[in-house]
């Protein structure tokens, strides 16, 4: 895969669009995170589509669809931020010709549905994505001091060097690689289709939320009979919040984990706090990472942004 480009750093001042390429959008929980985001210094455009209603989608695939290919085009629009996730992200891939519209790199940032998106700018428009916050979600509710911090610092100066730590190892090494993910169940349902992530060589984040550990081993399961498991050069877990059998002991679902890498010698983390969960820091997919179980850490190895 060749290496990623990466979008302008975000400065004081620049504007930030917001679209909605998913879920329906409450105004007023798009309204508190877009004045989150002002109170950060930013300007704030929101897209005239992203308060639409289509049954349970952000108004029409073609709308959003536009809507987004204006705000990657549009010259004083300097990033692209996400309202919300839920559904609907994966109905626009064959709607964006992203080579052309990413001429002029952007930062993109979003999580969870925008997980098609993210590795689709990676891997059809060699451009490095961001998984972060929710301009509806977490920008709303409110972000952390130390998530609002790494963000701050990952789209304004790169994080190259930055570490993040992961309480938990599953199997010992260390490895390096190119950063791809996102939720396990929508990189699981990319499968069979001209989207699904080429993972060879990557560094593989995987997490989730709300899913029983027989449904994540379902689904890792897919991925390994898929051959995606194959060529990695190693895995990092996220909280995988919600996921524990109604419990606080994920014992169940790292002795998945464990068995379905079992016939593999990357190094296996978990526990990283990006994701649903409590925290969210905020990972660059498309760039190099060190994955070390050793130090329990993943380094970003290259600036995100120039």
């Amino acid at each position: 895969m060749q290496p990623v480009r990466k979008p302008p750093r975000l400065r004081s001042g620049d504007t930030i669009g917001v679209v909605s390429p998913a879920a329906a959008v409450q105004a007023e929980a798009l309204e508190r995170g877009c004045s989150a985001l002002e109170r950060l210094g930013f300007r704030v455009r929101v897209g005239g589509h992203a308060l639409d209603r289509e049954r349970f989608l952000a108004g029409r695939d073609e709308d959003r669809a536009a809507e987004l290919r204006a705000m990657l085009q549009a010259p004083d629009i300097h990033a692209v931020f996400c309202s919300r996730a839920g559904y609907g992200s994966g109905r626009l891939l064959p709607l964006l010709d992203l080579p052309p519209l990413t001429q002029a790199p952007k930062i993109v940032l979003g999580f969870s549905d925008a997980t098609f998106l993210l590795n689709a700018f990676v891997q059809q428009a060699q451009l490095c994505s961001f998984h972060g916050p929710l301009v509806a979600g977490q920008f709303a509710t409110g972000l952390s001091a130390a998530s609002q911090a790494h963000l701050m610092n990952l789209l304004m100066a790169g994080g190259e060097g930055t570490s993040v730590s992961f309480p938990t190892v599953l199997r010992g090494g260390r490895a390096e690689g190119r950063l791809l993910g996102g939720c396990l169940s929508l990189l699981v349902a990319t499968l069979g289709t001209a989207f699904a992530v080429d993972t060879r060589g990557a560094v593989l984040f995987l997490e989730d939320v709300g899913e029983r550990p027989y449904r994540i081993d379902r689904m890792l399961t897919q991925l390994k009979q898929a051959g995606k498991l194959d060529h990695l050069a190693g895995v990092i877990f996220g909280e995988m919040h919600d996921c524990f059998e109604g419990t606080d002991d994920p014992a169940l679902l790292h002795s998945v984990i464990e068995d379905i890498f079992a016939d593999y010698r990357y190094p296996v983390g978990f526990g990283l706090p990006a994701g649903h969960g409590g925290e969210n820091f905020a990972l660059p997919f498309g760039v190099n990472v060190r994955l070390d179980a050793e130090q329990q850490t993943l380094t970003f190895l290259e600036s995100a942004v120039v």
